[in-house]
């Protein structure tokens, strides 16, 4: 019964590629005659035709011109369309499961919802490509240009990204679990709003302009990334490595930072209200900032400095602030209830309101 189904399936498509044939211009029926006589056709033109529904699997269309082509429903499972032109081409509900489009042009392409696991993208053209909810688990896209494109909602697990460039690429409620960006070539401006990163790997990035709204980033590591500017309001942050990462003037508004590595970090003028911060902050620079009603109660803020931050009602309660320096800063209704200020300095600083009931030498009155 298989074997009578498929040949039924190949004789359809023999019948579907006649039409092709015979629809075709001139230039194009020649190409057209020798995909239907060896399954195979590279660097044909094949621009407009409709090869929809058709069987293209482990086809051979490298180099080919497939702008504008037909092929919603093809099966181009294993097929070879490296270095092929697919501009405006039609690929919905397409089988591309470990399809080769190394070095193919797909600029601006519409692959939405598209299963591309496994598949070969090396250095593919797809700045402003459409693959939101597309499945791009374990895909190479070494060098590809996704500059621009919507890949809201995508699943990139186990994907390979060194050298690709994703500029103001939007990454909203994607799956990035346990991917490693470390090797990117640029994800500048990007919109990561919403994403799963746990685990995932952003080191030494520059990631100055991008969003990180709400996202879930538990285990994720940014040391030593540019993060000037960047916005993690409400992102969850547990365990996060944040070490002497870049995040002056950051938005971490109702940020929850548990177990963040934040050693040499630069918060100036960041934007830490009602966030929740714990763990090790020792040398932390938060001058400048606004912390009012934070919840940095138990952090080790060994030498921390806070000149001139907005400090109102922030939870100090049991910290370390040994040496930490709060000279300027607002301080009214703060908690330092069980908290140790040995050496900590409060010139200039208002501390009207603040508790200090427990402490270890509090600030004289």
């Amino acid at each position: 019964m298989r074997s009578s189904q498929t040949i039924s399936a190949w004789t359809t498509a023999l019948l579907a590629l006649q039409v092709a044939i015979t629809a075709a211009a001139g230039g194009q029926a020649p190409d057209l005659q020798r995909l239907a006589d060896t399954g195979h056709c590279p660097k044909c033109n094949l621009a407009g035709v409709d090869l929809s529904g058709m069987r293209l699997m482990s086809a051979d269309l490298s180099g080919a011109d497939l702008r504008g082509a037909k092929l919603r429903k093809t099966i181009l499972f294993r097929a070879n369309l490296s270095a092929t032109d697919l501009r405006d081409a039609d690929l919905e509900k397409a089988s591309l499961g470990r399809i080769n489009l190394a070095n193919a042009n797909l600029t601006g392409l519409n692959l939405a919802n598209a299963r591309l696991a496994y598949a070969d993208l090396r250095a593919a053209g797809l700045a402003g490509a459409n693959l939101a909810g597309s499945m791009l688990e374990h895909a190479d896209l070494r060098g590809a240009d996704l500059s621009g494109a919507d890949m809201r909602a995508a699943s990139l697990r186990n994907a390979n990204l060194e050298g690709v460039v994703m500029e103001k690429a939007v990454l909203a409620e994607a799956d990035l679990r346990q991917v490693d960006f470390s090797k990117a070539a640029s994800l500048h401006g990007s919109d990561f709003s919403h994403a799963r990163l746990d685990s995932s790997s952003l080191d030494g990035l520059d990631l100055s302009g991008s969003r990180f709204d709400a996202a879930e980033m538990r285990h994720a590591t940014l040391a030593r990334a540019n993060l000037s500017g960047v916005s993690f309001e409400k992102a969850r942050m547990r365990k996060v490595d944040l070490s002497h990462a870049d995040l002056q003037g950051a938005n971490l508004r109702a940020a929850e930072m548990r177990g963040t590595k934040l050693q040499g970090v630069k918060l100036q003028s960041a934007n830490l209200e009602t966030a929740i911060i714990t763990g090790n902050l020792v040398g932390s620079d938060f001058s400048g900032g606004r912390l009012a009603r934070a919840d940095l109660s138990g952090a080790n803020l060994k030498d921390a400095r806070f000149h001139d931050a907005d400090l109102q009602q922030v939870n100090f309660s049991s910290c370390n602030l040994y040496a930490a320096d709060f000279s300027g800063a607002n301080l009214s209704g703060a908690n330092f209830r069980n908290a140790n200020l040995r050496g900590a300095v409060f010139d200039g600083a208002n501390l009207a309101g603040a508790v200090f009931e427990g402490a270890l030498d509090p600030p004289l009155p």
